[in-house]
């Protein structure tokens, strides 16, 4: 401790023998503000006041100072800082004036050079990449593009980006934010219903200017950020006069329906000498999938095959938005700006599959045809106002609102509060080959597993084996009954945030400020079935329209295996409408089930969630090349929430309450450290926290007395707390090039996870011992591990090696937390993905250009079982994707783009890399275009 205080003292001595640097900058028509100064061999900026001048302090050397201002010629001046001050006197920039010879691109824009300038001067721990970088690559959404960030990986919904993970933790732990406010959340389908995941497929990248990745925040970052902070910044006004408009064709080689089209349009400029700016531009992309996908359901204990559930895919998915952004600035002191966006997506799905359940005797082959139509809705918008107060005092007060909605747009054949997910089911009893006895039960095996002596089938061709004695014909389908399983989710935010900024020297600066958000979350789930009377005659396939298998080439990578399942299917139309088929109508038995008569009330909830944070943070330059930025943020949390008990006896609902109180005390510290213009040292130690899931936090029971099982939310969850620590060192080769590497270690307490215990219930009078699931807190848990990234343009390099450049990064991390119903086992957490790996090999001659991209990432742990055997992973991927591109001297590109060119499926397995759980194929998918722009 000494001698930290001797250092910091000697510093202090040293920096107060700095000189004072002094001058004005003007253009021939008057003072320039903005206008700024960069010491380049400090990477340290100083900006003009409103009169142009400007005023800091330097040690005694030689420095070069870059004298900029946007639409001026920049200048370059060398001064030498002896033991006297300096005036410089006035610098004239001359205007810029704007040519355009012949295009040649390079690898690094303007907007990639600021989203490196942003990242230098951060005061947080951020990776950023910029709009000009996503328009490089043929990423259609904000998922897509973040995933080439250093410790980013994504998970993939129909081959397409939707959830975010940040350096292995939970999807949940990572704050995904709109200029700087928290995204709500609200999702209908995949395994993170209910929790604070954002789908990032919303938002498409040409929506986006910037996306910052902070992996070690500052206070005025919100603070539930244990994984970080993605912060997406839709674009805003221009500084001229902008219009950009591209036009594409999609394709997927796998999808029937093949062609589609997209377009963006965006048109920005400024009026009234500049003062007043607007940006509008509009997105509509339409794209053809489809998927081929198998799914194998196995019991926990034996590892038996119980279910095969083979399908076929077909849909269309629909994004469609606008984003308008303005700003007025009355004087250089004061500025309004008002910023709005709608995103749309809508995912319209057809889905033909049949299942064949080894574990049932009878009504053991199943065919479900599903059509169901995704809709997904954020929009909103942010009013503020920006002041100098005075020439110390910044101030940015706004308020803002979000919405999010998830739910269906058809079947078409229902009212709008009853669409959803909607499906037909016909069954027929079959007798399967290829089973054995185990303790008096036939079961299925997959090869390698079970008796000794059995020969199961191999995992990429796993097999019905239907009995010559029932022999497996489409045609002995009979209606079992039809189902619209209803979800509507929605979440609404409103905020209110102030700022303030305050210089008190030229070396002490004060950030501090405050934030209110009410939240309110609704989940309403329901179920509707038309049940075909068993007493009736069987209404077997051939009484509905049929039409052919939807695809010729079914499972091509596996040689079309599964070819024998194949067969007519009923037409949608024929079977959309439930009682549209008289002679079937009349032995259909409606069910409506709700929050008021049913199992699924325990499904609903209606929340709202009020936080009050504030912060207070000090930036101190203890020298020129030492910055200590150091502060507190708290946060308080109140939680309402309702939802509902149901007993499976009484079959009675009953509306239960909650509340919840809690707060988050959130220091931080961060050290940073350039000793020249080139290195860049980073320290950070930081408290973040992650709030427990509405749905985990819903105060929901349900009571099942016939097989004696519990199920609860827990509205006395904890958050989740951690203790971050990094270590990060960049070396800039140039403006455009770097090196970096960083080492993280995080300290996590009180865990999440879903309990089952043995307790005694009293139900109905009778007492018995009953299975209680329930979300709880776990034992402490810890991640570690490093990152390492390189940019590079190697223009050193003889003849056309030096148009090529390199983006690599790689990320390691390892986790590991205890679970005490497994007698204490040590496993690594959720969705942490060991090793992963991003790189881009770029090749630029004048207008034409070619990228390849590749990303790699190991398997990774998704759902914990009863044993550790049954664990659920999803397995290691590599994905390739490509972007060739030609401008021409009038600013026209063409453009192709190319994803997924190795074809790679989606796969999870059971415990073991040989049981495959589900395995999806979705082939190439891109599109060719061309944009123009000025």
């Amino acid at each position: 401790m000494k001698s930290l205080l001797y250092i910091v003292a000697a510093l202090f001595f040293t920096a107060s023998y700095a000189q004072e640097v002094k001058g004005k900058i003007t253009s021939e028509s008057g003072p320039l503000h903005p206008a700024s100064i960069l010491v380049i061999e400090q990477s340290k900026t100083i900006n003009t006041d409103k009169n142009g001048n400007f005023s800091f302090r330097l040690k005694g050397g030689q420095y070069h100072l870059e004298i900029s201002s946007h639409n001026y010629t920049s200048n370059t001046i060398v001064v030498t800082v002896s033991n006297k001050d300096i005036d410089l006197g006035t610098i004239v920039l001359a205007g810029q004036e704007e040519k355009l010879d012949e295009v040649v691109l390079e690898y690094y824009s303007s907007g990639e050079r600021k989203a490196m300038d942003m990242r230098q001067k951060a005061n947080a721990i951020m990776d950023v990449v910029s709009a000009d970088a996503m328009g490089k690559m043929p990423d259609i959404s904000a998922a897509e593009a973040v995933q080439r960030i250093p410790g980013v990986s994504i998970d993939r919904d129909q081959g397409e980006g939707r959830y975010v993970t940040v350096r292995g933790t939970p999807s949940q732990w990572s704050s995904a934010t709109i200029n700087g406010d928290r995204m709500p959340s609200a999702k209908t389908s995949g395994d993170l219903l209910g929790n604070r995941t954002v789908p990032m497929d919303l938002l498409p990248t040409e929506f986006l200017e910037y996306i910052q990745v902070i992996k070690a925040i500052t206070p005025e970052y919100e603070g539930d950020a244990i994984g970080g902070t993605i912060n997406y910044i839709p674009k805003f006004s221009p500084k001229k006069e902008t219009f950009r408009v591209t036009m594409a064709i999609p394709f997927n080689l796998r999808a029937e329906d093949k062609f589609k089209y997209n377009s963006t349009v965006l048109y920005g400029n400024r009026f009234f000498n500049k003062k007043f700016g607007f940006l509008v531009m509009s997105n509509y992309n339409s794209r053809s999938y489809s998927t081929d996908d198998y799914e194998v359901v196995y019991g926990n204990a034996l590892h038996n095959v119980n279910t095969l559930d083979v399908r076929n895919y077909q849909g269309v998915r629909t994004n469609t938005g606008v984003n308008a952004a303005t700003d007025f600035r009355f004087n250089d002191r004061n500025k309004i700006y008002a910023r709005g966006y709608y995103s749309q997506f809508l995912d319209e799905e057809q889905n033909r599959k049949t299942m064949h359940y080894f574990n049932k005797t009878t009504s053991n082959a199943v065919l479900r045809w599903s059509t169901v139509d995704y809709l997904f809705k954020n929009y909103g918008g942010e009013f503020g106002y920006e002041s100098k107060i005075t020439d110390k005092l910044k101030m940015n007060a706004k308020v803002a609102a979000y919405t999010s909605w998830a739910g269906y747009n058809g079947p078409s054949s229902a009212t709008k509060n009853d669409r959803g997910y909607y499906y037909g089911n016909w069954i027929q009893t079959v007798k399967y080959d290829n089973l054995v006895k185990v303790d008096g039960t036939n079961y299925k095996f997959l090869q390698g597993d079970g008796p000794q002596g059995y020969v199961g089938d191999p995992a990429n061709n796993i097999q019905p084996h239907f009995n010559s004695t029932t022999p497996y014909n489409a045609d002995n389908y009979y209606l079992d009954r039809y189902v619209t399983s209803i979800r509507n989710v929605e979440e609404k935010d409103q905020v209110a945030a102030v700022d303030f900024n305050y210089a008190a020297k030229e070396n002490l600066k004060f950030k501090f400020g405050g934030k209110f958000r009410n939240k309110t979350s609704t989940y309403d789930y329901r179920y509707i079935t038309w049940i075909y009377d068993t007493k009736a005659p069987k209404a077997y396939l051939n009484n509905w329209e049929r039409e052919a298998f939807p695809t010729n080439n079914w499972f091509p990578e596996l040689n079309n295996t599964y070819d024998n399942l194949k067969f007519n299917y009923p037409t949608e139309r024929s079977f959309i409408d439930p009682m549209g088929n008289p002679k079937i109508a009349q032995y259909l038995k409606y069910n409506y089930q709700d929050a008021t008569n049913s199992s699924y009330a325990t499904g609903n909830y209606d929340a709202t969630e009020k936080v009050w944070a504030g912060y207070g943070s000090a930036e101190w330059d203890i020298s020129d090349d030492l910055r200590f930025v150091g502060g507190i943020r708290y946060e308080n949390t109140v939680v309402n929430a309702k939802s509902y008990e149901f007993n499976d006896i009484t079959k009675v609902v009953t509306a239960v309450y909650g509340n919840k109180n809690y707060g988050a005390f959130l220091p931080m510290a961060h050290l940073i450290y350039k000793p020249s213009k080139k290195l860049d040292l980073r320290a950070a130690i930081t408290r973040t926290f992650a709030r427990p899931a509405f749905n985990e936090l819903s105060p929901s029971t349900r009571v099942n007395p016939d097989n004696l099982t519990v199920v609860e939310g827990n509205i006395d969850l904890k958050p989740t707390f951690s203790w971050n620590y990094d270590l990060v060192g960049s070396y800039y080769l140039n403006k455009n090039d770097y090196i970096t590497g960083s080492i993280f270690y995080k300290d996590l307490k009180d865990l999440i996870y879903t309990s089952t215990n043995d307790e005694m219930r009293t139900v109905g009078g009778a007492t018995d011992l009953y299975k209680v699931s329930r979300p709880l807190n776990s034992d402490n848990a810890f991640l570690y591990g490093i990152e390492i990234g390189f940019n590079k343009k190697f223009t050193e390099l003889p003849g056309f090696l030096s148009d090529f450049s390199l983006k690599a990064n790689y990320t390691f991390t390892k986790s590991e937390t205890t679970l005490s119903d497994r007698g204490d086992e040590k496993i690594g957490l959720m969705n942490q993905s060991p090793n992963i790996f991003n790189a881009s090999l770029i090749y630029e001659y004048k207008g034409f250009a070619a990228r390849l991209a590749a990303n790699y990432r190991e398997a990774f742990l998704v759902e914990v079982r009863d044993n550790k055997g049954a664990d659920r992973y999803q397995d290691k991927d590599f994905h390739l994707d490509m972007n060739l591109s030609y401008t021409t001297s009038k600013n026209i590109t063409f453009f192709i783009d190319l994803n997924n060119l190795n074809n790679q499926e989606l796969r999870y397995y059971h415990g073991i890399s040989s049981r495959p759980e589900q395995v999806e194929y979705y082939g190439i998918r891109g599109k060719v275009g061309a944009s123009y722009r000025f």
